[in-house]
C-alpha cells in the first residue's frame, strides 16, 4: 500500500507539473553572488590588519565594491522605469469572462518585462502568474515580423503563436510599431545603446581607480570622478533619448500605465554622484592633507615626488676670489692651524673649522618637485645614486708654502686633512 500513492491503475507514478513563474533575474542574481563572494573574501581577512588599518580596509573595500556592484547591476537593470496597475482585463481572446490581475511592466536598457498575475492566482481554472521577456539588443532591423525584422518584433510574434495571455501581447505590442512617429521601441533602444556603453566605460574606469589608488592616489581620484561622471552621463541619455512621446498604455478609462523612473535609474544617478564627491575629496586631501590621505590608503608617501631636478646655484657663478699673496698667508696659516688643533684633540671629529669647501665646490644641487607627468612616476627611479666626496682644491698646497713649512710636512698634513675629509662625508 505504501507504495501505490501518486499511481493510477497499477501504472508508473506520475507527477502533476510544478510550473512556477520567473521571479528574479539571472544575470542581477549572478552579479550580486558574486560581489558577495568577494566582499565576503575581503571581510574573513580582516582581523589580520594591525590597529586602525582595519577600519580603513574595510571603508574602502566596501565603497569601491559598492560602486562596483551598482554599475554591473545597473547595466543589466529592468527597472530603469516601471509601471504597475491592478484591472479588471480581457485574459485571452475569445474568452467570454475577464480576470483581476495586477499588469507591471519593467523597462530596462536591454528590453522590457512584462508580469501578470492574476488576484487570486487561481482563476478560469488555470494559475495566472507570467513573468514574460522580450529584448531588443541591438539591432533595429526591417520594418514587419519577418526573419529580418527587429529581434522584439519577432519574439512579439512568437509570443503570438504560443497563446500568451492577452493583456501581454497588448503591453508588447506597443513597442514594436515603428512610424509616424510611434517608435517607442526605436527610442527605448537607442538609449538603452549609448547607456549601456557609458555604463561599461564607467566599469573600466572603475577597475583602474582601483589599481591607481595603490600607486597613484592623484590619479585614482580623477578616475572616481570620471566613473562617477559616467554614470551619470548615462542617465541623462536615457533620461533625453529614451521617449520624445508620453507613452501611456491604457487599459480601462481609470487604469492606465503611466510609467516612472525605477530603482535602477535612481541608484545609479546617486551612485554616480556619490563616486564623484568622493573623488573630489580624495584630491582635496592629496593636496591639503597628503600624509592622512596615504595613510588611508596604505599608499607610498613619495607617490607623487617623481624625480629630482637638478638647479643652477648662483654662488656657481661667482668668481672665486684668488687671495692675494700676503693674505693668502694668513688665511693658510689660520686654516693649518685649526686642523691641527681639530686633529690633537680628536682625529674623528667634524672639522668645525676646517677649510670652507661651500666655494670650490662645483656638484649640483637637487631638488625635490611634483609633476603631473604619470609615466615619469611609474619609470623613474626614487634614489639618486651616492655623490662621491669632494675634491680638495689644487691651489692649497701654493697657499701652504707660503708659511715657510718644509714640503714633507705640507704634504703629510695636506694627506691627513684629506683623509678627516673623507670620514667626515662618510
Amino acid at each position: 500500500m505504501a507504495y501505490q500513492a501518486f499511481r493510477v491503475d497499477g501504472g508508473p507514478t506520475l507527477y502533476d507539473s510544478n510550473k512556477t513563474p520567473f521571479k528574479a533575474d539571472l544575470v542581477e542574481s549572478g552579479l550580486a553572488f558574486c560581489i558577495v563572494i568577494l566582499a565576503f573574501s575581503f571581510y574573513i581577512v580582516l582581523p589580520g590588519f594591525p590597529g586602525k588599518e582595519k577600519l580603513y580596509t574595510f571603508v574602502r573595500v566596501s565603497v569601491s565594491l559598492f560602486i562596483g556592484v551598482v554599475i554591473l547591476v545597473t547595466n543589466f537593470s529592468q527597472d530603469w522605469e516601471v509601471a504597475e496597475i491592478s484591472t479588471e482585463t480581457q485574459y485571452k481572446a475569445g474568452a467570454r469572462k475577464g480576470i483581476h490581475a495586477d499588469i507591471g511592466v519593467h523597462i530596462g536598457l536591454r528590453g522590457i518585462n512584462i508580469t501578470l498575475k492574476g488576484e487570486p492566482e487561481q482563476q478560469l481554472n488555470e494559475t495566472i502568474n507570467y513573468n514574460e521577456h522580450f529584448s531588443w539588443e541591438w539591432g533595429q532591423g526591417r520594418i514587419g515580423f519577418g526573419p529580418f525584422a527587429a529581434r522584439i518584433n519577432r519574439e512579439f510574434r512568437a509570443a503570438q503563436f504560443r497563446g500568451l495571455p492577452y493583456p501581454i501581447l497588448w503591453i508588447a505590442e506597443y513597442f514594436t510599431f515603428d512610424g509616424e512617429g510611434i517608435r517607442w521601441g526605436r527610442f527605448y533602444r537607442t538609449a538603452g545603446w549609448y547607456s549601456h556603453i557609458m555604463l561599461w566605460l564607467a566599469f573600466t574606469t572603475w577597475l583602474m581607480a582601483n589599481i591607481l589608488f595603490f600607486v597613484l592616489l592623484r590619479y585614482g581620484a580623477y578616475l572616481l570622478m570620471i566613473t562617477g561622471g559616467c554614470m551619470v552621463v548615462a542617465n541623462i541619455l536615457f533620461a533625453t533619448i529614451r521617449n520624445p512621446n508620453v507613452l501611456v498604455i491604457p487599459f480601462t478609462t481609470d487604469a492606465k500605465l503611466e510609467f516612472v523612473y525605477g530603482w535602477g535609474f535612481v541608484l545609479c544617478l546617486i551612485t554616480g554622484i556619490l563616486a564623484i564627491l568622493i573623488g573630489f575629496i580624495i584630491f582635496v586631501m592629496t593636496l591639503c592633507a597628503h600624509n592622512a590621505a596615504v595613510t588611508f590608503f596604505g599608499a607610498d608617501p613619495l607617490e607623487d615626488l617623481d624625480e629630482e631636478i637638478e638647479i643652477d646655484d648662483t654662488r656657481r657663478d661667482e668668481p672665486v676670489p684668488e687671495p692675494s699673496r700676503n693674505g693668502g698667508a694668513v688665511e693658510a696659516e689660520r686654516r693649518v692651524r685649526s686642523v691641527q688643533f681639530d686633529t690633537e684633540d680628536d682625529d674623528e671629529g667634524p672639522l668645525d673649522n676646517a677649510i670652507d669647501m661651500s666655494q670650490y665646490d662645483d656638484r649640483p644641487r637637487y631638488v625635490k618637485r611634483r609633476s603631473g607627468l604619470l609615466s615619469k612616476g611609474f619609470l623613474k627611479s626614487r634614489r639618486q645614486p651616492r655623490r662621491p666626496p669632494p675634491k680638495i682644491p689644487e691651489q692649497e698646497p701654493e697657499l701652504y708654502e707660503n708659511l715657510g713649512f718644509p714640503r714633507e710636512e705640507m704634504e703629510m698634513m695636506d694627506r691627513h686633512h684629506r683623509d678627516v675629509e673623507v670620514n667626515f662625508q662618510e
